[in-house]
């Protein structure tokens, strides 16, 4: 079980009282069938957006045709079905989404969001996405159920704020975007525009750490549970 909390999760177990963080924290930390990976997805994202290339060459390059990616995401899930089906309807989405409203992304240099808790976490992708009348960061919210809720997004929203506008002055007058990727056949993407920043980094900072502060008791008694029902020692106190 890994020690850092997944960016979906941290943000949905946003401001639950303590009683009900520890709740999920519990159910999280169960062993669970992992079904699937977007990893192929991941990989090829920055083709699947036309992403431009401006050290290279000034004129904008073409958008990578399907038929490459395909080959690709084909490539990597290695002759697995589900894999594959999940993520050429994802991937095939993002196409479409970009060649529609005429996307092409540039890379962004852009340090990762300390929280106080030891690790460090990357609200938003190292990409900006340039509409014809704007230029947007974005936080991709792929799963079919489970994805982030309301109040999540207000807090992944404050997250990126944090991340691209307040340490980058360049990067103020930026826009704010979570992709979700709607559960329906061809997963099309539902675009949703941050208009009010509602959670200030300060409340973030604290959230986080009260959050992984359970965490930390829940990982204790989850190791002192297996420990028992090995034969070994238990907790010294109760």
């Amino acid at each position: 079980m890994s020690s850092r909390l997944p960016e979906t999760e941290l943000a949905n177990w946003s401001f639950l009282s303590p009683a009900n963080k520890r709740k999920a924290l519990e159910k999280h930390v169960q062993p669970k069938r992992i079904s699937g990976s977007y990893e192929p997805f991941r990989i090829i994202f920055s083709d699947a957006v036309n992403k431009q290339l401006p050290l290279f060459s000034e004129e904008e390059q073409p958008i990578t045709p399907w038929a490459e990616i395909e080959r690709r995401i084909v490539a990597r899930c290695r002759g697995d079905a589900e894999l594959l089906k999940m993520n050429l309807e994802i991937a095939r989405a993002t196409h479409d989404y970009a060649k529609r409203e005429k996307i092409t992304a540039v890379p962004v240099d852009v340090t990762s969001l300390a929280l106080g808790v030891g690790h460090l976490y990357q609200f938003g992708l190292p990409l900006l996405m340039r509409y014809p009348d704007r230029v947007s960061a974005v936080f991709l919210d792929l799963r079919r159920t489970n994805g982030v809720s309301e109040l999540g997004r207000d807090w992944i929203f404050g997250a990126m704020h944090e991340r691209f506008r307040t340490a980058y002055p360049d990067l103020s007058s930026i826009d704010l975007e979570i992709w979700r990727y709607r559960n329906n056949a061809d997963r099309s993407v539902a675009p949703v525009t941050c208009n009010e920043i509602k959670i200030g980094f300060d409340e973030l900072v604290a959230d986080v750490r009260e959050t992984y502060s359970i965490y930390a008791s829940v990982l204790s008694g989850e190791r002192d549970r297996k420990r028992q029902a090995g034969g070994g020692f238990g907790p010294l106190f109760d």
